[in-house]
């Protein structure tokens, strides 16, 4: 019986070394997972704030590249006009294209560089532009310099002015 009883606590205590083993091996491997979990996450991070940052980078570039195209107009029709007209329109779109990507990047509304409403004003600004050069008239100024001030209101936002 005693030797039973011996064989019964040897097993007992194998049991327990190897059921400490198994645990130790399973603490040893959360804490790798989560050691690499924290790293992934911090790298993700970093990624975001500098694809924000660069995505901000080009709509400074782009809007400061529409103002530049809209000085360069006259106040009359002129015939490059048309042109320049549709440069700016390129820069409003890569804009727009921009700030999408940077709300499907940050996951919605926390991604957005430039509300909606400003693109409308934008978009609105140029089919009247365009109106108005299509129309013949020989001013262009209102309209010139309507558009001329809404992207430079888009830039001092951008700027943080």
């Amino acid at each position: 019986m005693m030797y039973h009883n011996n064989m019964k606590m040897n097993m007992n205590a194998a049991e327990a070394k190897a059921k400490m083993r198994l645990l130790i091996i399973v603490a040893v491997v959360l804490a790798v997972g989560c050691a690499v979990l924290g790293v992934l996450m911090m790298k993700n991070s970093a990624y975001k704030t500098q694809a924000g940052q660069e995505f901000s980078r080009r709509m400074n570039g782009a809007v400061s590249s529409a103002v530049d195209e809209v000085n360069r107009m006259s106040g009359a029709a002129a015939s490059d006009s048309m042109s320049r007209l549709a440069r700016v329109r390129q820069y409003v779109y890569f804009m727009e294209q921009l700030n999408d990507l940077s709300m499907d990047l940050a996951g919605g509304e926390n991604g957005r560089l430039v509300s909606a409403a400003a693109f409308k004003t934008l978009y609105a600004d140029l089919d009247e532009f365009e109106k108005v050069l299509q129309g013949n008239k020989s001013s262009t100024l209102d309209v010139r310099t309507k558009l001329f001030e809404d992207l430079v209101a888009l830039q001092g936002l951008l700027l943080g002015y």
